[in-house]
């Protein structure tokens, strides 16, 4: 099966009025005019943005694993995280405050495409992150392949 990573890309744009945030064209039309945003299950702090196609298989993978109580508790804390949101007449979405405060978003977000869903960090963490990827990554190099 080949897949087309949609959404790829890193931009900046400012929170308006505290709590909209501009989705870039290209990304809006990947994600549709209604979307999930949710925060990101491992504690990192940014926000995750994920087309409902996208998040429908996400969630499968999670609900088709056997039943047990951690799983309970992994299923309630995704859900729990998660709120559909609806663009606006001009490409914005209203982002909930306790998600901006769980992300550290106040005025500049970073948007990053990562393939089948969107990162949305603060310019510090977004940097934290880099840096992260360049100590683990190091010296080795990474060639696609054709």
């Amino acid at each position: 099966m080949f897949f087309v990573a949609r959404l790829v890309g890193t931009y900046t744009h400012n929170l308006e009025q505290t709590t909209r945030l501009a989705i870039p064209a290209k990304m809006r039309a990947e994600l549709g005019k209604e979307f999930m945003l949710a925060r990101s299950p491992s504690g990192e702090p940014c926000l995750l943005v994920y087309s409902f196609e996208d998040w429908d298989d996400v969630m499968a993978s999670v609900n088709d694993q056997d039943a047990s109580e951690e799983l309970t508790f992994i299923q309630r804390s995704i859900y729990a995280d998660a709120e559909i949101v609806s663009l606006d007449k001009y490409g914005r979405i209203s982002v909930p405050k306790r998600f901006l405060e769980a992300a550290g978003l106040e005025h500049e977000v970073v948007l990053l495409g990562t393939g089948f869903h969107l990162e949305l960090w603060s310019p510090e963490e977004f940097e934290k992150m880099q840096q992260r990827i360049r100590a683990v990554i190091g010296e080795k190099k990474i060639y696609l392949k054709k």
